[in-house]
Order: C-alpha cells, then sequence, then structure tokens
C-alpha cells in the first residue's frame, strides 16, 4: 500500500475490506498500519461504484471522519471499487485528504489503474487463505496446490493485461547480483523487445539529460536514506518516440543496508499532452489567438525589479453596432481583423492579449520595448479605424486606448489601474472615436459587394 500512496502522489492511501479493519499506508510512516474503520469507509468498502466527496464538512453523516492517529478530520475522500473477475466485491481503494480538494478526472484514472492491479493481489490472498484452510485435509492438499497454481497462473494473465492497459510495468534492481529487471510492460514503455537483456547502463542513455540528472539525484538520495522517490521523465524509446514516463521507486534495506530497489515505470505520454492542451486553452483566447487574459495576469504577477514596464488598454467602440446591424459572423469577423491589425502594429511586444469580448492589451517590459510601443499608439488607433470588409459589408470602428507605466516597482493592480484611468480620459476626450460617430459609424453599411 505505501508502493500505491506513493505511484498515486497523495498523502494516505487506504484499503477497505468488508468486516476487516482498514489498512492504512501514510506520509508519515508512523500512521501506517491497521486501524478502525469509521463509517464511510464501510460504506465504500460495500459499494461497487465510484465515491468521491470534494468537502466532507458538506455532508453531516461524515463530516467529523478521522483516521485512527490523524491529528485532523478528513475533508477529502475519493474511491474507487475493487470488484475481482468473478463480480465479488473486495472492497474499495481510497485517497484521502485533511484539506478539500476537487476530484479530476487524471485521479479518478489513476486509481481505478491502482485498484485493477490490486484486485489479482487480494483475489490471490483470498485465494491462499482458502489454500491454508484445506491444508488441514491432507488428502485434499495436492489438489489444492493445483487450483492455487492455476489461479496465480490466471492471475498472472491478468496482471499482465492490466499493466498493459495502464501501460504501467515494474522494475527491480539487485545491488548484491547488479541485475536489472523489467517486466514485460516496462520493455514495452522503452521500444525495447521484450526478455532482451537490460543494464542500467543501457537504460540510463534512454533518458535525456535533464531527466536523467533528476533521476540519478533523487535514486541516490532514496538509496542513502532507505526511502523512496516518484518523478516525471522525459525519454526517447528505442524507436525514437518521445515520451513521459512517471517512475517511482522504493528501497528495501536489511539491517539498514539496501540491499534492493524497485517500483514502478508508467506511460504518462497522453496525460502530459491533455495537461499541456488544457494549459494552453488557459493561456490562449481560442477565438482569436491570441494570448489570455489569465495569461496576461500571470506575466504582471512575475515581478521585474528594476524593468520598466507599459500596458496599453484597447476598447473597441462601434462593435455593438456591427454585432446588431449585420449579425455574429460579422462581429466575429470583425474582432479577428482587429487581433491581426494589433499584432501587425505591435510585432515584437512582450505580450498581446484579449481581455474582454471587445478589450484588447499589449505588454512591454523593458525601457526600449516600452519606448517603442508608447511610439505605436497612434499607428495603433489608425490601423483599428482603418475600414473592414466581411461578408459583403465594409464598416468601421474606432478604439479608445489608455497607457500605464511603471519603472520596475509596483503592483500589476496598480498598472492595470493607471491604463483603466487614462483609456477614460481618452473616452472622455473623445480621442475614441477618429472614425467619425462610433457606433452610429459602425452601423452604416458603406457598400455592398
Amino acid at each position: 500500500m505505501r508502493f500505491v500512496r506513493r505511484a498515486l502522489g497523495m498523502g494516505a492511501v487506504v484499503l477497505a475490506r468488508p468486516g476487516r479493519r482498514l489498512q492504512v499506508a501514510h506520509a508519515d510512516a508512523r500512521m501506517d498500519g491497521m486501524v478502525d474503520a469509521p463509517p464511510l469507509f464501510q460504506v465504500a468498502a460495500a459499494l461497487r461504484q465510484r465515491l468521491t466527496i470534494d468537502d466532507l464538512l458538506d455532508s453531516p453523516a461524515y463530516h467529523a471522519t478521522r483516521i485512527d492517529g490523524a491529528a485532523q478530520p478528513l475533508r477529502f475522500f475519493a474511491s474507487a471499487p475493487l470488484v475481482s473477475s468473478a463480480g465479488a466485491g473486495l472492497g474499495a481503494l481510497c485517497v484521502v485528504d485533511p484539506q478539500p480538494r476537487a476530484g479530476d478526472a487524471g485521479l479518478t484514472r489513476q486509481m481505478e489503474e491502482a485498484a485493477r492491479l490490486l484486485v489479482p493481489l487480494l483475489t490471490a490472498e483470498a485465494e491462499s487463505a482458502s489454500v491454508a484452510a484445506l491444508r488441514f485435509d491432507l488428502a485434499q492438499a495436492e489438489g489444492a496446490a493445483r487450483q492455487h497454481a492455476a489461479a496465480a497462473r490466471r492471475y498472472k494473465k491478468m496482471y499482465e493485461r492490466a499493466s498493459a492497459c495502464g501501460k504501467i510495468g515494474v522494475w527491480e534492481f539487485d545491488f548484491r547480483t547488479r541485475q536489472l529487471t523489467w517486466t514485460d510492460g516496462v520493455y514495452d514503455i522503452f521500444g525495447v523487445p521484450r526478455g532482451t537483456r537490460i543494464t542500467g547502463e543501457i537504460a540510463w542513455t534512454l533518458y535525456d539529460h535533464a531527466s536523467r540528472r533528476d533521476l540519478e539525484r533523487l535514486r541516490e538520495q532514496a538509496i542513502a536514506t532507505c526511502g523512496g522517490f516518484t518523478l516525471d521523465a522525459r525519454i526517447r524509446d528505442l524507436r525514437g518516440v518521445l515520451k513521459w514516463v512517471r517512475v517511482s521507486g522504493e528501497v528495501e534495506a536489511d539491517d539498514g543496508q539496501p540491499v534492493r530497489i524497485f517500483g514502478l515505470k508508467q506511460d504518462i505520454t497522453a496525460e502530459r499532452s491533455l495537461r499541456d492542451q488544457l494549459r494552453r486553452h488557459t493561456e490562449c483566447d481560442a477565438f482569436t489567438g491570441l494570448s489570455s487574459r489569465v495569461m496576461l495576469e500571470q506575466v504582471l504577477a512575475e515581478v521585474r525589479e528594476g524593468c520598466p514596464r507599459a500596458l496599453l488598454l484597447v476598447d473597441l467602440d462601434g462593435f455593438k453596432g456591427v454585432n446588431d446591424s449585420f449579425g455574429r459572423k460579422v462581429g466575429d469577423a470583425c474582432l479577428l481583423e482587429v487581433a491581426t491589425r494589433l499584432r501587425r502594429v505591435f510585432r515584437g511586444m512582450d505580450l498581446i492579449a484579449r481581455i474582454g469580448s471587445d478589450a484588447f492589451a499589449v505588454l512591454a517590459q523593458g525601457p526600449q520595448a516600452v519606448a517603442e510601443l508608447e511610439g505605436r499608439v497612434h499607428a495603433a488607433a489608425e490601423a483599428i479605424s482603418a475600414p473592414i470588409a466581411a461578408d459583403g459589408h465594409v464598416f468601421s470602428v474606432a478604439a479608445a486606448i489608455g497607457i500605464g507605466r511603471t519603472e520596475g516597482h509596483g503592483a500589476a493592480d496598480d498598472l492595470f489601474a493607471q491604463a483603466d484611468a487614462d483609456l477614460r480620459a481618452a473616452r472622455n476626450r473623445g480621442r475614441k472615436r477618429p472614425c467619425g460617430d462610433g457606433e452610429a459609424s459602425a452601423e452604416r453599411e458603406i457598400r455592398r459587394a
């Protein structure tokens, strides 16, 4: 269970089985062991489905749930059912946290994969207990042994299939014999033909330089402390395919001396790809391709002492008239064209973002970039106000532009406030209407294609 906890990266992992005490693997090894099962874990052990409670304070029946020996009551709870191939309920694999959190698809998937790996082991344990009972009758011992061997072969196949589905394999290095052992799942991850004699020197060459350096450091620390580690490493398999692999390891010691290190390797390339896609969606405005407001705020939050910064805010005037007069399709074309013109005018700036439906921002950092930004304000106003042709219509919009500056100190909110105040001043002075009469001009179709 300690190994499962490390693989999931959670503070505590609990094995709940009907009618039995809880088996706990905790980040604090002193809390490992068997404890009495609170009602919530008894419910999870009896269920044949996943159970997730983001915050137990929202569940009056379980809000005071805690594990024996824990100082704090639990807040987050999630479980995955353990069901044998014959349909028998074996209990549940549970993860808990003293802090509330939102359950996510990645954690759910990892728990289900871990549960699939545990089922054969728990079933084998049950079978072993059954065999032990049969040994009281010597006349049936031989038949029971044959049954156990057949079950072991069956469970081995189940484990291999589960490993293949989860893209997981087991590795082991024996310090006494200097022998490195891989299961088929690890061979498949690294693209090495199964059964090939593998050595540590060969395996290390498949990691990229940075990942190898980090893995060597963590491995040496684990050996020195007889502890464990987990690392997401980048590899290039034997076929030349780049992959991300989650490497988990734990040292086994004898009289304080490490005798072997073993663990899991899991192909998490798809997980990393999904995470990168989600990050890109967060940092990029999906419609215009410009940076998002979230990305702008992240960059502004990075304090750069002594580095002058300027923030330019742009509000379109007349865009609502375009939408109302010509429809959303033309309005969308208008936004895309404005985004293109902003890219052209402010090429080389640190960041160009869409921060509202018809609001944009440009960030410059450094003395030269700030000076260039200030020098392009008039060009930006002229570029935006130039006629736009879309779907047989020609129209124009104007822009209100405000700018804020800092000399390398001060909060991002101050920079926004300066730019917004300048934007309001420009609007009050009428500088936002270089094209004439604002929304009215946008509603007036100049020509029809």
